[in-house]
């Protein structure tokens, strides 16, 4: 029985004795604001960790999709379209918009500017013309990267990149037409002095007040995501672009799945 008592009180010791200090860990992200703003290297959670409240799984931060769309075989042939007429003219512009929220239309305008100030070396300028969402400052300028903004207006900023020969303009306009009208001329002026411009739109068919920017024979390349945009909108969208005598170039199919070689399917479900 003494032999008994003894392990017992030896266990007892044993769970006596402080735990050691808890490792302090690495802070997950648990709003979508956070993730992105803050700089990817500050994001680094581990495998095991949880966190408690508004569970995110991590996300690659955006900019990294338009430098991994850059690399595609599409937007290279029709950043190498471009290149040569800006190179030549001293005034090469394209436009893209969505024919509907969320056709991912920013991200392919900042994967072909990307391309083109990155691989062909055209000086670019990227204009965010979309009024109602302006997402392209946290595309094309990750949080890491120095960039400089210069203010020319209360309505017009450009600014740095971080990226050579790529400049970012944002158009904010909360005014009359007066003021809109202000801001289209001096963005014009500053289109002057870049070879290459890519301007993002946003859904020109929901608010065109930025489309005076593109001139009747500069292309316009309509955005439309596999299995969201609807063959109606798409339609609307041409229509009416053609209706303010705007040249529509083209088509862009959006997130399309890789088809299997059994598989027959011609459209995407919507369309």
């Amino acid at each position: 029985m003494s032999k008994y008592y003894d392990a017992i009180n030896r266990n007892l010791a044993t769970t006596r004795e402080p735990l050691p200090p808890v490792r302090p860990r690495a802070k997950l992200v648990s709003k979508t604001r956070d993730l992105i703003e803050q700089p990817a290297r500050e994001i680094k959670p581990r495998p095991n960790e949880i966190a408690f409240e508004n569970t995110l799984v991590p996300e690659p931060l955006p900019y990294d999709l338009p430098a991994m769309l850059a690399r595609q075989d599409s937007i290279r042939q029709l950043s190498e379209r471009m290149a040569p007429t800006a190179a030549v003219d001293k005034s090469c512009r394209v436009a893209i918009t969505g024919c509907r929220p969320s056709d991912g239309a920013s991200s392919i305008a900042a994967a072909l500017a990307l391309d083109l100030s990155q691989r062909l070396s055209m000086r670019t300028l990227l204009v965010d013309a979309n009024l109602q969402s302006p997402t392209l400052h946290r595309v094309v300028s990750p949080a890491e990267r120095t960039v400089a903004q210069i203010t020319l207006d209360g309505s017009l900023q450009l600014r740095m990149t971080g990226w050579s020969r790529l400049t970012l303009a944002t158009c904010c306009l909360n005014g009359n037409d007066d003021e809109r009208e202000a801001a289209i001329a001096e963005l014009e002026a500053v289109l002057s002095t870049f070879p290459a411009a890519v301007i993002d739109l946003g859904v020109a068919r929901l608010d065109p007040r930025m489309l005076p920017l593109m001139r009747p024979a500069d292309p316009i390349l309509l955005v439309v995501r596999y299995g969201q945009t609807e063959r109606k909108e798409l339609a609307t969208t041409a229509a009416a672009l053609r209706a303010a005598d705007r040249t529509v170039a083209g088509v862009i199919l959006n997130a399309r799945p890789e088809r299997s070689r059994n598989s027959s399917a011609e459209y995407p479900p919507n369309e």
